[in-house]
């Protein structure tokens, strides 16, 4: 079973869960979202090895800049969201509406290479699935989010008033819509579908509980099989049916990163045993250091992603990403 698949099924066994017993997800919500991050932790442990796919950074003084750059890019963010958290909050929106949004719209064009979408229709697509994961959670639950968000960026739940939750709430419904028309006109029914799953999933589940789900059973399987497409040493493995052979070198690749996030990570939750009023903003920083670096990473892969897209082995034969 393709990628895709397993993760709309798990989006559906959610939803199937919410609807016979819906206090499940909110007594679980924390340990759902804790989990689906420390999951999703793998997905961007290869961001360093990208530029060279590209042939950008490949001699050893090329590979010291990338690795300095990604270091510091994470380090300013770290601090930029302690000195600015109301400033770093809105960028780290914004930011994610794109991301998001770009990363599903990349994985459709991959299950179809040769039927691209226009492009207003893609990007109508990335707003509608960026707001959906993004902005439709806090103004849904505005009462649930906002601790966090006092807590993050004192103010900032200020922008939580019936008002503007109303008006967002209504404008993501709004691009849903017209993306579906745009999709429904370029015959594609499965990303409609997909669409209208995640809307279900961030409209009904608790915003911990979901955002666990999404990113990891969706966004971080998905973009991990994004990556081993791309990079060049798979395409004939992948070409030949090898799937564990590229899934074990992807394991490889990425088994130090993964480690050392999980040791940041559990260094942050031992020190927040003392200082737990610094938990959250400290937490939230953390997560935009890890996040600002593979920001500029998914950037360089969208942007060159026309180029290797001929030799991806994405096709009905080949089953599903």
């Amino acid at each position: 079973m393709g990628t895709t698949r397993v993760s709309a099924a798990a989006v559906v066994g959610a939803l199937v869960v919410q609807l016979a017993a819906p206090s499940t997800w909110h007594s679980a919500s924390l340990a759902v979202f804790a989990s689906g991050v420390a999951v999703g932790i793998p997905h961007g442990a290869v961001d360093h090895l990208v530029p060279a796919w590209f042939r950008i950074g490949t001699t050893a003084v090329g590979r010291v800049a990338v690795l300095s750059g990604y270091v510091a890019a994470a380090a300013g963010a770290f601090l930029f969201a302690l000195w600015a958290p109301s400033a770093a909050l809105a960028l780290f929106l914004a930011a994610s509406v794109m991301h998001f949004g770009r990363g599903e719209t990349a994985v459709s064009a991959l299950r179809r290479p040769s039927h691209a979408p226009p492009r207003q229709v893609d990007r109508i697509c990335v707003v509608a699935y960026g707001a959906v994961t993004t902005l439709l959670p806090l103004a849904r639950w505005p009462r649930v989010v906002r601790p966090f968000v006092q807590q993050l960026a004192p103010g900032a739940e200020r922008l939580l008033t019936p008002t503007t939750c109303l008006t967002t709430m209504a404008l993501t419904g709004g691009v849903v819509v017209l993306a579906g028309v745009a999709l429904a006109r370029t015959a594609r029914f499965l990303d409609i579908a997909e669409l209208a799953l995640l809307t279900a999933l961030f409209a009904l589940l608790p915003p911990l509980a979901a955002f666990g789900i999404y990113f990891g059973a969706w966004h971080s399987p998905r973009h991990i099989g994004r990556l081993v497409c791309t990079d060049p040493a798979n395409h004939a493995l992948l070409a030949a049916g090898r799937l564990p052979a590229v899934l074990w070198r992807f394991t490889r690749q990425a088994a130090a990163p993964t480690a050392a996030g999980f040791l940041a990570l559990t260094a942050l939750l031992y020190a927040s045993q003392t200082h737990r009023d610094a938990f959250v903003p400290v937490g939230i920083a953390f997560l935009a250091a890890l996040t600002a670096p593979h920001l500029v990473v998914v950037a360089l892969l969208d942007r060159h992603a026309a180029a290797p897209v001929d030799a991806f082995p994405i096709r009905p034969e080949h089953g599903d990403l």
